[in-house]
């Protein structure tokens, strides 16, 4: 396993960059007729650290790439397709049974102008390759906790064709939150200080900032110990 966390110096209103960078080589086997692959991705991040973009590396043998329906899901439990069985349902070309190429080497984003379910070749290899649309954009994960196990999905939806998961590499960056900012308009001032001080008298699960299910001396202090760091 591969990892990488740096600081860009990237200023969004109130809130800091991150990226984070996960290399897993799990050569993992693709069962075949529907069973799952699932290659689990582990990341580490502060519980005030959400998703602002997320890419995916993906190398990935197989003898007929029309077999395969690939997902990502978050650690919230958010689930998306990156890849559908390209070439199903059919519209005469390449037939079928879907597109037969060998293999993928791409990275699924949504910066990207090809869709992957339009990519299919007789000679290319691999089929898949550089930068492609995935089947439902990155995007959906945007404001989701970033920390906790993410998931690679991988099923062969044909009893026939063999295939290998070699390396996934999942690229994310994430914004900081400002937790003290309670009101949510870009600035740390007494209004804030106001909004805690009802949450916590009122016993506002907002106002819980160590997250320990009371509210005592030590929200105050994690609150000021924010508060005074600023965004």
């Amino acid at each position: 396993m591969k990892y990488k966390s740096a600081i860009v110096p990237v200023l969004l209103l109130t809130r800091t960059v991150f990226a984070v960078d996960i290399c897993v080589s799990p050569n993992e086997s693709i069962p075949d007729n529907g069973s799952a692959a699932v290659v689990p991705i582990f990341i580490s991040a502060a519980n005030n650290e959400v998703i602002d973009s997320v890419s995916l590396d993906l190398i990935l043998n197989h003898e007929w790439v029309g077999d395969l329906h690939i997902q990502l899901r978050s650690p919230s439990g958010t689930t998306i397709t990156l890849l559908d069985r390209p070439g199903i349902p059919s519209t005469g070309f390449p037939g079928p049974f879907g597109c037969g190429g060998h293999d993928i080497i791409c990275t699924f984003t949504d910066i990207a102008v090809i869709p992957a379910e339009s990519v299919c070749s007789t000679t290319d290899s691999p089929v898949i390759a550089g930068l492609v649309i995935p089947s439902q954009p990155m995007d959906t994960f945007h404001g989701e906790i970033v920390d906790g196990t993410w998931e690679l999905i991988v099923n062969d939806m044909s009893p026939y064709d063999s295939g290998e998961i070699v390396q996934v590499c999942l690229t994310i960056s994430t914004d900081t939150l400002c937790t003290a900012d309670l009101n949510n308009d870009g600035d740390l001032n007494f209004f804030d200080v106001s909004a805690f001080l009802s949450a916590f008298s009122n016993n506002d699960p907002i106002a819980d900032f160590n997250n320990d299910g009371d509210y005592n001396f030590f929200d105050i202090s994690v609150f000021l110990a924010a508060f005074t760091g600023g965004c």
